[in-house]
């Protein structure tokens, strides 16, 4: 030490004013030494650049995902409706992406992928330091892309919080992602993920979306050309969409060629024959893409939707997987039968309603009925808005305005006069529904008629009154007069409801003939011996009748709960659906066993994982197997006919040839508005309905041989569908016979000898 710096101690210790003048010598001497200020500035820059860093390193964490979403990455995927042999039906989703696993998707496709948009990708460790420390030159040179590995793109994709649009933090985050992203996920997973996460084309989302939006074939089905073309969109979806600009398209996917040419997945011949080639597309528009079913999967969507809700899933996100018990190969069967025979009926349609040689489209039905053209005139916007637009509040006005635009008016004539059709298939044993077709067109029409649609369930309803009668001891051999009868209410009003014609022949035919060929005569003879009532001609006697045969289909699936217990219930006035009254018939196929219709088997979360399952309710006996084995065997009637009588739905073995042993009946309301036919055999019981979308819309009955018959509207289309099916070998059908119940023998009429002519032709009395 210095003298100059020396202190007195024994002073420095007693003397408080020695101490303070020391103090302040050192502080001084302190402001003024250079080196100690730089080390006071460098401390407090360290502290200040830390406390900076420590800052920024939060503000840039807060914009990370978590653990658990590196862990569980969430992306909508569309939920899957799919056939009980795994064909995909409809789909459920917000983006249509179904997720689908490494080794189904195309090596064509990975190949591409990896030459195009990392083909470092096997080497580096969610970073390629080569194209990252090209980034500053790449900032100098204009061009912002950077180097993002494919793990990057990955991070993007898959995390919102790192964003899309370029900045330094952005690219921070995607880096530290993607480093996470490499340790939680091996190789194939990232590229799996990256492949099913991106957007392709025509809002495709997921590789197994865009090659069926683009190519309509699975992902792993993807050639060289098709892979490279969908791999080359990426990046600019709509620049490069193969459907609005090809050739811009294929310039971008031989860019993708050369460079697996380059990386060695392609030769240089092969390069040189592929780039030749042209953008070829088989194009389904994503919102038909995978949806063929519409219809029935619209109705599985209303039957899960709730337990879905209950059970926090998100079918449009959630990438869930119904099973049904829809065949595939049945129900495509059945659409194009559909398609097929209703595409002619209504070309016959129209023909019927139209007079030779006029040019008016179908002129004869506005002059049968005047009110109908004016009354779909009233249903456009068109007319609504007409009276401001003609300015008046004159209804003739605005429709003398609207027709004298004559394709305005052929247009909406057109439009409401169009046929609809659908079908079901159900397996009786089960309840299984193995085919569904619930319209011409969903796009066109969203409205399913199958199940959402009440008619009139017509002749196809008479069945239920012979089992009532089969169940209070009437016999298929019993016979009823054939000619009509009368009966009169309170007030001395008259019900005589009757067949058009009645044949020649004997007067009392048994109940086996009168149901096979649909006689109205003999169904409205048995009301009063159903009520106990026989002989009489008062219509309130009846009602005991009507109550029993509502009941009986009730208890066979029907809701015939807005449906009045009149007599008339008798001849089909009951509204109900294609699916229930095709139900009900299960239950004669079933042996008087009833089982409500199911479609659903089991729903599946996106990793296979069973969540829930569905089992047929089976329902007790509910009429016994020999009532139900009478009823099918009086229904083969309806097909095979008898001796001296054919029944209405003979045409299934005359015109389409169909020999096995199947039970059914047709169907006709009033005024051939709805046509229907009902065909059984122990395997499946088919329906089908044709009729106007319209209510309004009936077919002519003025013609001996018009279609107005559901002989020759609905029952081709079962006919069809059978002529399909057994010559499909992969196809679910049997020839099985219908078998008794055990010990039982059909009865026999024990007078088969009797008077034939004998019987009361006026009253409903029984001949036998």
């Amino acid at each position: 030490m210095k003298p100059s710096d020396s202190i007195d101690q024994e002073r420095y210790f007693n003397d408080p004013e020695y101490r303070k003048k020391i103090a302040e010598s050192r502080a001084q001497k302190s402001e003024s030494n250079p080196f100690r200020q730089a080390l006071w500035v460098v401390s407090i820059s360290v502290l200040t650049l830390l406390s900076i860093g420590v800052i920024y390193g939060y503000i840039l964490f807060q914009g990370l995902p978590s653990i658990e979403q590196l862990e569980n990455p969430e992306t909508a995927i569309a939920s899957e409706v799919r056939s009980r042999d795994g064909v995909v039906l409809d789909k459920y989703f917000t983006e249509n992406r179904t997720w689908i696993r490494y080794n189904d998707i195309s090596e064509y496709a990975i190949n591409a992928l990896i030459s195009t948009e990392d083909h470092r990708f096997y080497n580096h460790w969610g970073m390629d330091m080569i194209r990252t420390l090209a980034i500053p030159i790449n900032i100098l040179r204009g061009r912002v892309e950077g180097g993002s590995t494919l793990s990057q793109q990955l991070a993007r994709n898959l995390y919102k919080e790192i964003g899309q649009k370029f900045s330094v933090n952005r690219k921070f985050r995607e880096m530290i992602t993607a480093v996470q992203i490499e340790r939680n996920y091996t190789k194939k997973e990232i590229i799996e993920m990256y492949l099913n996460t991106v957007e392709y084309s025509n809002s495709a989302f997921g590789i197994e979306s865009a090659a069926r939006t683009h190519f309509n074939k699975s992902a792993k089905d993807l050639s060289i050309l098709e892979a490279a073309t969908l791999v080359g969109s990426v990046n600019a979806v709509y620049a490069y969409n193969p459907r609005l600009f090809p050739e811009r398209s294929k310039q971008r996917r031989n860019i993708v060629l050369r460079l697996m040419n380059r990386q060695g997945y392609i030769s240089g011949d092969q390069l040189n024959t592929l780039m030749a080639e042209p953008i070829t597309l088989d194009y389904q528009p994503p919102s038909k893409a995978g949806r063929v079913n519409r219809y029935f999967g619209e109705y599985v969507r209303q039957k899960i939707s709730s337990w879905a809700e209950d059970n926090g899933y998100d079918l449009y996100t959630d990438g869930l997987v119904i099973y049904t018990t829809i065949d595939s190969r049945l129900q495509a069967h059945a659409e194009k039968a559909v398609q097929v025979k209703l595409d002619s009926l209504q070309h016959i349609f129209v023909s019927e309603w139209t007079s030779s040689g006029s040019r008016f489209y179908m002129d004869r039905l506005w002059e049968k009925y005047p009110t109908f053209l004016d009354s779909f005139l009233e249903d456009t916007d068109e007319y609504k808005n007409g009276f401001q637009r003609y300015e008046t509040n004159i209804r003739k006005v605005v429709l003398d305005s609207l027709k004298n635009d004559s394709m305005f008016v052929d247009s909406v004539l057109k439009s409401r006069t169009r046929l609809e059709a659908s079908f079901v298939g159900i397996d009786p044993s089960n309840g299984n529904i193995m085919a569904w077709v619930g319209g011409s067109n969903y796009g066109n029409v969203q409205f399913d008629h199958v199940y959402q649609a009440r008619r009139q369930a017509g002749s196809t309803f008479k069945p239920f009154v012979y089992a009532v009668a089969i169940d209070n001891g009437y016999q298929p051999y019993h016979t009823f007069s054939k000619y009509p009868t009368k009966y009169y209410d309170r007030n001395g009003n008259v019900w005589d409801p009757k067949d058009e014609t009645v044949a020649t022949g004997p007067i009392n035919i048994t109940l086996r003939e009168a149901l096979a060929r649909s006689l109205n005569n003999v169904t409205v003879r048995l009301l009063p011996e159903i009520a106990g009532e026989p002989g009489t001609n008062e219509l309130w006697k009846l009602d005991p009748a009507a109550r029993k045969i509502k009941a009986m289909a009730s208890n066979l699936g029907i809701d015939m709960s807005k449906t009045p217990a009149y007599p008339s219930i008798a001849l089909g006035t009951a509204e109900v659906s294609l699916l229930e009254i095709t139900s009900a018939y299960t239950t004669f196929a079933n042996a008087g066993v009833h089982i409500d219709p199911i479609a659903i088997t089991r729903i599946e979360d996106r990793e296979g994982n069973i969540l829930v399952e569905y089992h047929p309710e089976y329902k007790q006996e509910v009429i016994s197997p020999e009532t139900a084995y009478i009823m099918v065997d009086m229904m083969r009637g309806v097909i095979r006919g008898g001796d001296g009588y054919n029944g209405t739905g003979v045409r299934l073995r005359n015109v389409y040839g169909v020999r096995q042993d199947i039970a059914g009946k047709t169907g006709t309301t009033q005024n051939s508005a709805d046509n229907w036919f009902i065909a059984m055999t122990p395997h499946l019981v088919m329906g089908s309905w044709v009729g106007g979308e319209d209510r309004r819309i009936r077919f002519p009955t003025d013609r001996a041989y018009s279609i107005g018959q559901g002989a020759r509207t609905a029952l081709p289309i079962v006919g069809t569908f059978i002529n399909y099916v057994s010559e499909d070998p992969e196809a679910y059908w049997s020839y099985d016979a219908f078998n008794p119940p055990a010990g039982f023998i059909m009865p026999e009429d024990p007078d088969k000898n009797r008077d034939e002519m004998a019987g009361d032709d006026k009253k409903g009395t029984i001949g036998w």
